[in-house]
């Protein structure tokens, strides 16, 4: 005996969503373009027979790709018995299974299942199937056009060895972050034949975790040759093993993966969510010195002074996270300016979804102040939240940060030392700091210096040196570009109090630098290799820049090619005049590199090109003397000085290894010294 439900909807439906029927009957009919996209297997497909019947579920999701609201109805059900139940989710709604048709239903719970662009329904059909004889199929009317009726069948995998694993998915729900859930899955052989299981196995976040027996199976695959431990190799028909799948996540937010049962040629897949269809919240406090985000500690802070930390909410569940309620109590010297209703959207892909209000501490006397600070919230697993809040009051004096020399007029490639020895502490050791830090704030673009405690070697300041010690008033710094440096200064005294900042306002100790070259001519070249992380390590790509005199026949060709193989070309008079140097060969990555030149030749005189030329040369990727791999394209940026004054910059990319750029030509006669751009590209050098 077969059992037949259908949906009637049009009657139930009024409004705009009874516009979408057919007065006709003759299904629905829409202004928009819905697209129905019915996911793997496309069929409900269950073993053909269970041990005791046992009921059997599967699932089938249903999506909107189109750009207006599909609309799915008169589900008729032609199943072989009369034991089945189909259910189905929303996306909008997840979780909730609503009830669908059923022997004793004659309607879909809501009518119509309208699925707006993008959205997606999942149906769930619990079915107990009797030997051989399955069932036909699932029938029902969209309006999609290319899809009016739609037939999902319902079949068997067939005999042999079939599992059937229970549950056919996971939701660990709410987890909170360093806690753990273990949930267990059954796999039973409901087939004929023995079941080779020798696939176990996780996929997506790494938080979830799995065992056979207290074994990891993906550590010791032995485990799985008998799981049932009957004696036998495999899985003997109507005998089940169990595994123990835990989660344990080391902070907030959604995940999901799967667990992968079988072997090298079937698998099944059985999905794991956690912290997905609820809300939850996550707090962060950047500025507080607790290592952990347990405590909000503010540390010492001076008397009367008010010291603020700010504290971050974030949305870590997938529904809506609403804070209710914030307070502080146990202490007036703390106070807090968030005003909630604080509502914030579920977390994504995209991310966590924050706000974020600030907490003021303002002590009184010098003693210690403990509050609390209470946050109240939608998620049930921490509906109240209790923070502890540590502060002290200090009479230490701040430190005052100061530097010897504010501003700095220099030239291209000069080392600098940074000094600040004019910086005290008046209740500190020997009335002077205990720490100094010095931060580039601007630099010209390309620029990598940074201040280090001494060079390596002097000779060669782009090849850096030590980190600076911030225990030593002074730093040494390396001019590497043309352009304006700012380099700011912060110290810090033995109770951790820093200046300047909010806890020690005072003006910023601030060190500006100029630096504009006095050649005639300055060439320099910089560049980004965006696959390599660290431009400024012993690896990473080698750029190479050219200087050629216009009577140079040929790049790399000595005496007029000015370049790493040619550094100091004899091209006139002895000396410097008239002859060009290359002053800095960086083999691994950024650059900086520069060629200088004073009272140069006539170009009108000497014949040749008639200019002066600029190329470069991408030597190496990477791959040929460092052993990273090839680091693929970069970005190289020449910027032309005469007399001190920028008069061309350009940027091109340089794909591979062997490409050339010739940049620009520099005329240079008595009444006419220009740069003119060229921007020739050459696979390999002309």
């Amino acid at each position: 005996m077969r059992f037949r439900e259908c949906i009637a909807i049009c009657a139930l439906l009024g409004g705009l969503v009874a516009s979408a029927c057919d007065d006709s009957g003759g299904g629905f009919v829409s202004s928009g373009t819905p697209q129905l996209v019915i996911g793997n297997p496309g069929s409900f497909n269950f073993v053909s027979q269970s041990a005791g019947n046992a009921e059997q579920t599967r699932e089938l999701t249903l999506t909107n790709e189109g750009d207006a609201d599909l609309l799915l109805a008169r589900f008729v059900g032609d199943f072989a018995q009369p034991s089945y139940t189909l259910t189905y989710e929303e996306s909008s709604r997840p979780g909730e299974w609503r009830p669908g048709i059923s022997p004793s239903a004659n309607a879909l719970s809501g009518a119509v299942l309208t699925v707006p662009p993008d959205g997606r329904v999942t149906l769930r059909l619990a079915y107990v199937p009797d030997g051989a004889n399955v069932g036909n199929k699932l029938t029902f009317e969209s309006n999609d056009r290319s899809r009016p009726t739609v037939n999902i069948p319902v079949q068997s995998e067939g005999s042999g060895a079939q599992l059937l694993i229970n549950p056919s998915a996971v939701d660990f729900g709410r987890v909170a972050a360093g806690q753990a859930v273990t949930k267990t899955v059954s796999v039973l052989n409901v087939g004929s034949a023995i079941a080779d299981v020798s696939v176990l196995t996780l996929s997506g976040s790494a938080d979830f975790s799995l065992l056979v027996r207290g074994v990891d199976p993906r550590m010791d695959a032995t485990v799985l040759d008998d799981p049932d431990s009957d004696g036998a190799a495999g899985l003997s028909p109507d005998k089940s093993f169990d595994i123990e799948v835990t989660y344990a996540p080391p902070m907030e937010g959604p995940d999901e993966g799967a667990l992968l049962v079988g072997n090298v040629d079937n698998q099944q897949s059985v999905p794991l969510l956690a912290n997905g269809a609820s809300p939850c919240i996550n707090l962060l406090f950047p500025g507080s010195a607790s290592a952990n985000n347990s405590e909000l500690q503010f540390g010492p802070s001076l008397i009367g002074s008010p010291r603020t930390q700010e504290v971050i909410v974030e949305s870590c569940g997938g529904q809506t996270l609403v804070v209710s309620g914030v307070r502080i109590e146990g202490s007036d010297a703390y106070t807090q300016d968030a005003a909630p209703p604080i509502e914030l959207p579920a977390s994504s892909e995209a991310g966590s979804p924050s706000a974020s209000f600030n907490v003021t501490f303002t002590p009184t006397d010098a003693e210690v102040y403990e509050g609390t600070l209470i946050i109240e919230s939608n998620d049930a697993l921490r509906p109240v939240i209790e923070v502890p809040i540590i502060g002290r009051g200090s009479l230490n004096a701040c430190p005052v940060a100061a530097v010897r020399e504010s501003e700095l007029q220099v030239l291209p490639l000069e080392i600098l030392t940074l000094d600040a020895s004019a910086s005290v502490d008046a209740d500190g050791p020997g009335g002077l700091p205990v720490a100094y830090e010095w931060t580039v704030v601007q630099r010209p673009a390309g620029s990598t210096a940074q201040p280090v405690e001494r060079f390596s070697n002097p000779l060669r300041p782009a090849d850096g040196g030590p980190a600076d010690n911030p225990s030593t008033p002074q730093a040494q710094f390396f001019v590497d570009l043309a352009g304006e440096y700012v380099i700011s200064l912060v110290v810090r005294d033995e109770l951790g109090f820093e200046a300047p900042s909010d806890q020690c306002p005072q003006p910023e100790a601030t060190i500006y630098i100029n630096s504009l070259p006095d050649e005639d001519i300055h060439v320099e070249l910089v560049w980004n290799t965006p696959n390599d992380p660290d431009e400024t390590d012993a690896e990473g790509t080698d750029v190479d820049l050219h200087f050629m005199h216009p009577n140079g026949i040929g790049w790399d060709i000595s005496p007029y090619d000015c370049y790493y193989a040619n550094k100091t070309p004899d091209w006139g008079p002895a000396g410097s005049v008239g002859n060009p140097s290359l002053d800095i060969d960086d083999t691994n990555g950024a650059g900086p590199e520069n060629v200088n030149l004073d009272d140069p030749d006539f170009t009108d005189r000497v014949g040749g090109s008639g200019s002066y030329r600029v190329g470069v040369h991408y030597y190496s990727s990477g791959d040929d003397f460092f052993g990273t791999g090839d680091l693929g394209a970069s970005d190289a940026t020449i910027r032309v000085y005469l007399f001190g004054v920028i008069e061309g910059e350009w940027t091109r990319r340089l794909n591979r290894t062997g490409n050339f750029w010739e940049v620009a030509g520099i005329i240079w006669t008595q009444g006419d010294k220009r740069v003119q751009e060229i921007n020739r590209f050459y696979e390999l050098t002309p």
